[in-house]
């Protein structure tokens, strides 16, 4: 593989990870109505992940290139509609999917290659920043991440499930891969390993702050840049299953964070410019155990059936307390379950 190349893949990992955490300094996507986040919803999209290259092998190889098309050319047009009017959003979309597709037809390979990384660089800024703003969480990255690592060994190295997908689309439009290079060993990254590589220091950015975010993003970086170095110096010929590197590395970075700083700021914190989940004076500057204490006396005279344990943590919302649990975690998921989303305070009972 050329070395080229390869220092060129991981500088489009980087610019990628930058122009996407910019996205998401600039632009507040619209959320859609679906909620917030929960590992039901991880469950789905793993699932998805793993069933997903068995149904497009079974599809002759024009319709999974169509079928990527359409959903690219969504997610294009999304990630730039808050970025112009909506109208013209689709015609760049459209007209960018139409370039990709008829170079495919003039069997101009180096266009079908440039016309597919952007259109998929662009969507991929759009997917994580969709799911970053609209409630995703550092727990259910590293949730993913981890179920994802397992899949990829299996379904790269133990079997042939990756390898037979990339054989059927190589080369064709709208291809699931950022590929620098064509032919049967292309310098390229998959759409999943990309999406979690720029996912996770959004996501990051959005739990535990800019350190957090920096420190994700040049963890990517690295662990790319490293597996470049591997094919470069021969160590590695055949495609390598990235996430089996990067998953456990987002996982460890994941437990050292939430640990670290109690628990992860909601969106709401995110949007407000709270610095944290940890407890914060109140209005006024009330000091925080005047906060708290005013809190559990509101709350046990507007509900006296309301247990608070000793020890335990709350979730303090608007001068009361909307959940509980024995860890931080625990009161912000009894929040949440009670549909309370935005409580910026989080105290322990002593």
């Amino acid at each position: 593989m050329s070395g080229t190349a390869l220092v060129a893949l991981s500088c489009c990992v980087a610019l990628l990870m930058a122009v996407a955490d910019g996205y998401l300094a600039k632009v507040a996507m619209p959320r859609p109505p679906v909620g917030v986040y929960a590992a039901a919803d991880v469950a789905v999209l793993c699932v998805g992940v793993v069933v997903a290259p068995l149904l497009y092998g079974a599809l002759p190889g024009a319709w999974v290139s169509a079928l990527f098309g359409l959903v690219f050319c969504v997610a294009v047009q999304f990630t730039l509609a808050p970025l112009c009017s909506g109208r013209w959003a689709w015609c760049l979309a459209l007209a960018a999917t139409a370039l990709t597709a008829g170079a495919a037809v003039a069997d101009l390979s180096a266009g079908v290659r440039a016309g597919t990384d952007l259109v998929l660089a662009v969507a991929v800024v759009g997917v994580a920043n969709l799911w970053a703003q609209s409630g995703m969480r550092s727990a259910h990255v590293a949730a993913l991440a981890a179920a994802l690592t397992c899949y990829d060994l299996v379904a790269t190295t133990l079997t042939d499930v990756t390898g037979d997908f990339f054989a059927q689309v190589r080369g064709r439009p709208f291809a699931p891969l950022l590929a620098l290079t064509g032919g049967a060993h292309p310098v390229a990254v998959g759409l999943g390993d990309l999406l979690l590589l720029v996912l996770f220091p959004l996501v990051a950015a959005k739990a535990y702050g800019r350190p957090a975010a920096l420190l994700a993003g040049a963890v990517g970086v690295v662990v790319t840049s490293a597996i470049s170095v591997l094919f470069a110096v021969g160590a590695l010929t055949e495609g390598f299953p990235l996430l089996t590197a990067l998953g456990p590395l987002i996982v460890a970075q994941h437990l050292v964070w939430s640990r670290r700083a109690g628990g992860e700021r909601t969106t709401a914190e995110w949007r407000a410019g709270a610095a944290g989940p940890a407890l914060r004076a109140g209005a006024g500057g009330a000091e925080p155990d005047a906060v708290l204490a005013a809190a559990v006396a509101a709350t046990l005279r507007e509900g006296p059936n309301e247990v608070l344990p000793e020890g335990g943590w709350v979730v303090l919302c608007e001068g009361r307390v909307v959940g509980t649990g024995a860890s931080p975690g625990l009161a912000r998921r009894d929040a949440r379950e009670r549909g309370e989303d935005t409580g910026p305070l989080v105290a322990r009972l002593v």
